[in-house]
């Protein structure tokens, strides 16, 4: 049996590039970048931590931090200002995910405060015989002409079309309307 002994390396002379692109193979070299740039990832967290979980931050963008190790091209610039960049983006897009957490929550909250304003049976009922007080009383009290032209107005018709399916003058069909709302009022002075 052959025991080889590994002696620690010195990574603190080496640069953060050399570390990244040693970081592949061995995780030395990884856990000194993350010595390095977990200062950075723990005031990046706290610049954010207004809108996010402070604690998720930290994991996002030690996670992010790993990452950009295992990504880093040093020919696309420095890892410093690549780490920075990703940690960045990261922590980003976890405050955007809070806000929209919170802003589904928010909602919710709101739906669930909403007032049913739909009516109750009881209520249905109460509507369904004022109806059909006020359907008799129109029939009593208004003229067929009178009962025509309101039925129109109800309809959403204008004052012409109903003169015109009628086949009466517009200011007729004016007159019959003022007529029946006064005789409606003097009934239901709601109306």
């Amino acid at each position: 049996m052959v025991f080889v002994v590994v002696s620690m390396a010195d990574y603190s002379s080496m640069s953060d590039e050399q570390l990244a692109n040693a970081g592949l193979t061995a995780d030395g070299e990884s856990a000194e970048l993350i010595s390095r740039y977990s200062a950075l990832v723990f005031s990046t967290a706290a610049k954010y931590s207004a809108n996010a979980d402070y604690e998720e931050l930290v994991s996002d963008g030690m996670e992010a931090l790993l990452n950009a190790i295992s990504c880093f091209d040093e020919s696309k610039g420095s890892f410093s200002a690549f780490a920075s960049v990703c940690i960045t983006n990261r922590m980003k897009n976890t405050v955007d995910r809070a806000v929209r957490r919170a802003a589904r929550l928010d909602a919710d909250a709101e739906l669930e405060t909403l007032t049913d304003t739909a009516p109750t049976p009881e209520e249905l009922v109460i509507l369904r015989e004022s109806t059909n007080e006020m359907s008799v009383q129109m029939r009593l009290l208004l003229s067929p002409l009178e009962k025509r032209c309101l039925d129109g107005v109800i309809l959403g018709l204008s004052y012409s079309e109903i003169a015109k399916r009628l086949g009466i003058e517009k200011k007729s069909v004016d007159n019959a309307v003022a007529r029946a709302r006064a005789k409606l009022k003097a009934v239901f002075p709601d109306f």
